[in-house]
């Protein structure tokens, strides 16, 4: 039975896209790395990380340090930030049916809690898991199992990356890929994910489905 559903955060709830274009490019300048422009993602979208930071000229020995980088000027444009069309309602039903809403992000903790303020979500998402450590996620998701003494069979994950998926079947999550955010489609599909979000009422639909209930509304 499934008890909790967890979210990837930014591209997965938030659409921001655009604001971390805007500070991962002031972060890039100052270390004199290669700009991205908005035609550039629909093209980094369909490389691997280390495919991304090649074409990017970023080491990736450097990624960790230019993530804790990008969250605190993240602070600085969060506000902005709004979250995908029909998310709110989806978290909403979720917490309405009995089910703990988690988050598991790279991005800061206070940067997540302002935007959960700002768009109404702080009372329906219970817990929120922050970590800059991008090519260790299972970890991530397994320290998030301990610490509030879950199993694999009571939680599945809800992201929009490649890597979301790869640390899932590590970690044994069921895992649902959303086709809004960063990654591109066919990067979500080769990797196999047990599912994939087209809209997020689709989310509804998977977790009613996996709990065995006709839906979720």
């Amino acid at each position: 039975m499934i008890s909790n559903v967890v979210f990837d955060f930014d591209g997965t709830i938030a659409n921001s896209k655009s604001a971390l274009l805007g500070v991962y490019n002031q972060v890039a300048e100052k270390h004199r790395f290669k700009p991205m422009a908005e035609e550039d993602i629909p093209v980094l979208s369909r490389l691997s990380i280390p495919e991304r930071c090649s074409k990017m000229g970023v080491p990736l020995y450097k990624v960790p340090s230019l993530m804790v980088e990008v969250a605190r000027s993240y602070r600085n444009v969060v506000d902005s930030v709004r979250a995908f069309d029909g998310m709110l309602s989806v978290l909403q039903t979720l917490h309405r049916h009995g089910l703990t809403v988690g988050i598991i992000s790279s991005n800061a903790t206070e940067n997540i809690q302002r935007f959960l303020a700002k768009n109404g979500m702080e009372s329906v998402v219970r817990r929120v898991h922050c970590s800059s450590n991008l090519f260790g996620k299972d970890k991530v998701i397994s320290r998030y199992l301990k610490t509030y003494g879950l199993t694999s069979e009571q939680v599945v994950y809800v992201g929009d990356e490649e890597r979301d998926v790869v640390a899932c079947k590590k970690t044994k999550l069921r895992v649902l890929s959303v086709s809004w955010g960063l990654d591109s489609l066919d990067v979500l599909t080769r990797v196999n994910p047990d599912s994939i979000a087209h809209q997020p009422t689709d989310i509804l639909q998977w977790v009613a489905r996996l709990n065995g209930l006709p839906h979720l509304a």
